[in-house]
């Protein structure tokens, strides 16, 4: 049987009986630039300042939250949170933490409470110095662009429109689940609804939901696979699924982890079946998510 090193499929979670709060402000008036470094197809923004401390942060659009915060890095400040959450592999318990202040580049966040949990599996992969996760509920005001080429990434604010350095090109249309971007494909003719997640090294797909698939779409197994997230480590596959496609786009032998996605301890199904990451996200050196016009894009440089 084929082996390989495992893959990381950092959290995308549920909000359960409590909204997380966000700093309290007319919106960002300014443009965020920062460099970026790649980790396994994870985008990792090195030495942000949050409260007392400085550390990394994986910008990650499968969180919902505007900071997710490693509760071990703030063991003193942790209080009880409302709320549990739901990683790649089960249901976590969370805490929060009272975020003073938080800068994203120009950007200053301040009062603010950051959801918390255990991070340990992603810090083994990120580094020792991971503080937590960006996500949407600081993405939301931005188109955020993100030049592989140059590791930079680029936050336009929505409410100050204005000349670009680039011409958007192709664009994939998502919709916002809960904070979540989810585009709906197709495997031959059958519906899929994906999650646009940078915070996902490899593309997954739901077990359940691909054997389900007619036979000659299903995905051809070629070996086992880890999935790691909060809540530990499961079991799953690496395959090769023969077609999907996305947007004007057709992919042939799509490189895809087969695992069973944790579902919600309520019961309620996910509002996707499958996960695009890195290699997907990736395939253009220059990309932006608009979060004012919901649309996945690629970007020329003018």
């Amino acid at each position: 049987m084929l082996t390989s090193t495992p893959r990381l499929f950092v959290l995308a979670l549920l909000l359960s009986l409590a909204a997380p709060s966000y700093a309290q402000s007319a919106g960002p008036v300014a443009v965020v630039r920062l460099p970026f470094d790649l980790v396994g197809g994870l985008i990792v923004l090195r030495n942000l300042p949050l409260n007392d401390q400085r550390g990394d942060f994986v910008l990650d659009t499968g969180c919902q939250y505007g900071l997710l915060l490693d509760q071990t890095a703030f063991s003193t400040h942790v209080q009880p949170a409302p709320t549990r959450g739901l990683s790649a592999t089960g249901v976590v318990a969370q805490q929060q933490v009272p975020v003073r202040h938080f800068q994203l580049g120009s950007a200053h966040y301040a009062n603010l409470t950051a959801i918390a949990t255990s991070l340990a599996p992603i810090r083994r992969a990120v580094g020792p110095r991971l503080l937590g996760l960006v996500g949407y509920g600081l993405l939301r005001d931005y188109e955020v662009v993100l030049d592989y080429a140059h590791r930079q990434l680029t936050c336009y604010p929505l409410n100050r429109p204005g000349p670009r350095p680039f011409t958007r090109r192709d664009s994939v249309a998502f919709t916002l689940e809960k904070g979540w971007p989810v585009v709906v494909g197709t495997i031959g003719q059958v519906p899929v609804r994906l999650l646009l997640d940078k915070g996902a090294m490899a593309n997954n797909l739901d077990a359940v939901f691909s054997q389900r698939l007619p036979a000659p779409l299903r995905p051809r197994v070629l070996g086992s696979e880890v999935v790691i997230g909060a809540a530990g480590q499961h079991a799953a596959q690496r395959a090769l699924l023969p077609i999907l496609t996305v947007g004007r786009t057709d992919w042939h032998d799509l490189p895809v982890v087969l695992a069973a996605l944790a579902r919600p301890s309520s019961g309620r199904a996910l509002p996707y079946q499958g996960v695009l990451g890195f290699s997907f996200l990736s395939q253009d050196v220059l990309v932006s998510f608009h979060y004012g016009r919901r649309q996945f894009y690629a970007l020329q440089p003018q």
